[in-house]
């Protein structure tokens, strides 16, 4: 795994840790100042105080008591401070029963030596048409 992918690795892996808390404002803290969330279900939170409410409503309601892990797939380099990501976010009830696998793509900002979400969708992916 070259450098940046352990970087963002590590930077997912302490998101995923701090999810356990149920915390929207510390995760809000992994966007940037003007950060995007498209949740799955589709309401959409511009900015990092919209996203730390979002969490927060959630964590309130259906996701209470929730973790998280994220397989990565993907990490490429858009430019020296951007680099666009893409995995898999499987998110368990607290009985530790799986209750919602999305994909998720990202573009994330290197700001100092942290690395925050620009954009993050994460989505489930439709069937075929019959």
């Amino acid at each position: 795994m070259s450098t940046l992918s352990t970087e963002i690795a590590s930077t997912i892996d302490q998101f995923c840790a701090e999810w356990k808390a149920n915390d929207g404002a510390a995760l809000a803290r992994y966007f940037t100042e003007d950060g995007t969330l498209v949740n799955p279900f589709g309401p959409r939170a511009d900015g990092r105080s919209a996203v730390s409410a979002m969490y927060g409503d959630y964590f309130n309601g259906m996701l209470r008591g929730t973790t998280t892990r994220f397989k990565l797939a993907t990490v490429r380099p858009v430019e020296a401070n951007h680099v666009f990501v893409d995995g898999e976010q499987t998110l368990y009830a607290p009985d530790g029963t799986t209750m919602l696998v999305v994909h998720v793509a990202a573009l994330m900002r290197r700001e100092g030596s942290a690395w925050r979400l620009v954009d993050s969708r994460p989505y489930v992916f439709a069937a075929l048409p019959t």
